[in-house]
């Protein structure tokens, strides 16, 4: 008797061992998924390895403003509440059976830094579906409190931002009323389940309860209707998360009409997804090195069907994307592509290669970057100058501002510069003398000083 007993207590001791090997939640400090945030966490169920073409729904995940941080030494804060805090507890199951299919999550819990803004989750998106296994059919959003109200302001932003996501819980949103945000959720036809508190000391029931009555009373409204979930809590309270996400939230049925019978928030989303055009094709590498003054790209795929060709896009900012050109297909079988960017620019250079079908569909590949340091190269010739300034650089100027000041420090001309190469600048009506040329652009100036014969 004495040894079943201990074979059970060891048994019990061991099963939070087994349920870690099979799953792996990895912190990622320092690793940018979005412009606001410097590191996530990564949770990959059991089995993501074993088959290179099987696809997982995932879930992103927005905390609330206490789990704000760092992204190295904070990044444990997102493990406070929700699906986070389940993961790491060891409680969060490895897969959920929805109407006879069985699915296992991705989840991603970024920590932003600051507020979280639409263009920020947009790029955890593409984040995700570039660097991930993801089923796009099924990409689910959540969040609490200033996450939660993230989910309001995304969504709503615009019908192509409700209609990425296949459904959308807001625990506590942190977002006060905005029409157009409830319009565009509606026209995108996304599923919605809010919670909330009826005595929430932070955030006003009224928010949640504003874009369910909002999104229901539009021209035409969602299918199904957006629901709710008001708990009653015997205190005031603002944490409605622990409650939101538990496993057995609709054991007893008591929210059955909201939830359409579902046990728990994460056998309500599965229900839901899209129905996407996925792009078959894989990029197997993309690489960018730098060529004197001139980028050169190159990329290879594996596995293109109806595949029209790549737009290379560029960026200064990892935020704001510009198509400089535009590759054909190779065909089916895929092959080995490259790219020559002639005129990069200065500082820090950002390139993603955009995947398009002949349905219009795309896929993004991962981001690189080169550095071309602060300078570029920029001279004025002849020196002295007799009628025209010839400005010869490797520089792209975008609407990059001329100035030019005589010796006693007055602005005597002003033009525009695009372009790079050689520009021309008429200068044969002023008079004889030294001059100082300034060239602004994004906020970086170069004086170039000349004489005028």
């Amino acid at each position: 008797m004495k040894f079943s007993i201990r074979f059970a207590i060891l048994a019990f001791l061991m099963l939070p061992a087994f349920y870690s090997i099979s799953q792996t939640h990895t912190p990622k400090p320092g690793v940018s998924i979005c412009s606001g945030s410097n590191g996530f966490y990564e949770y990959l169920p059991q089995g993501y390895w074993d088959n290179p073409n099987e696809k997982f729904p995932v879930i992103l995940f927005l905390t609330g403003i206490g789990e704000l941080g760092n992204g190295t030494t904070d990044l444990n804060k997102v493990l406070t509440n929700g699906t986070p805090r389940q993961i790491n507890v060891g409680i969060f199951p490895n897969s959920f059976t929805v109407n006879g299919e069985t699915f296992k999550f991705i989840v991603i819990t970024p920590q932003f830094t600051s507020g979280m803004w639409s263009g920020n989750i947009t790029e955890c998106f593409n984040y995700i579906e570039t660097h991930y296994k993801v089923d796009i059919n099924r990409v689910y959003l959540t969040g609490l409190s200033l996450g939660g109200g993230a989910c309001w302001a995304y969504a709503g932003t615009s019908k192509t931002y409700a209609e990425r996501i296949a459904a959308l819980i807001p625990c506590a949103g942190a977002q006060g009323p905005n029409l157009s945000y409830a319009l565009n959720m509606a026209a995108g036809n996304l599923p919605v389940l809010a919670t909330h508190n009826d005595n929430d000391p932070s955030v006003p029931l009224s928010y949640t309860n504003y874009f369910v009555d909002h999104i229901n009373a539009a021209p035409v409204p969602p299918t199904p209707l957006a629901r709710r979930i008001i708990f009653h809590p015997s205190i005031p309270l603002h944490e409605a998360s622990w409650t939101t996400y538990d496993l057995d939230l609709n054991a007893n049925g008591q929210y059955n009409d909201s939830m359409n019978g579902k046990r728990n928030v994460y056998e309500w989303m599965l229900q839901f997804k899209r129905n996407f055009n996925i792009v078959p094709v894989n990029f197997t590498a993309f690489n960018a090195t730098k060529n004197q003054s001139q980028t050169l790209l190159q990329w290879s795929t594996r596995n293109e069907v109806n595949s029209l060709g790549f737009s290379v896009e560029r960026s200064k900012d990892n935020r704001n994307w510009t198509s400089i050109g535009f590759v054909n297909s190779n065909g089916s079988n895929g092959g080995n592509y490259s790219f020559t960017d002639p005129a990069p620019g200065r500082g820090k250079i950002f390139y993603r290669i955009k995947q398009q079908d002949n349905n219009g569909d795309y896929k993004l590949s991962e981001i690189r970057f080169v550095d071309f340091g602060s300078k570029g190269n920029i001279l004025i010739y002849p020196n002295p100058v007799v009628n025209d300034i010839r400005i010869n650089t490797d520089v792209l100027f975008v609407n990059a501002r001329l100035n030019i000041y005589n010796t006693q420090g007055q602005l005597v001309k002003q033009v525009t510069l695009n372009g790079t190469g050689t520009l021309v600048i008429p200068f044969n009506y002023m008079a004889k003398g030294n001059y100082v040329a300034e060239i602004i652009e994004d906020n970086k100036i170069e004086k170039l000083r000349f004489i005028k014969n």
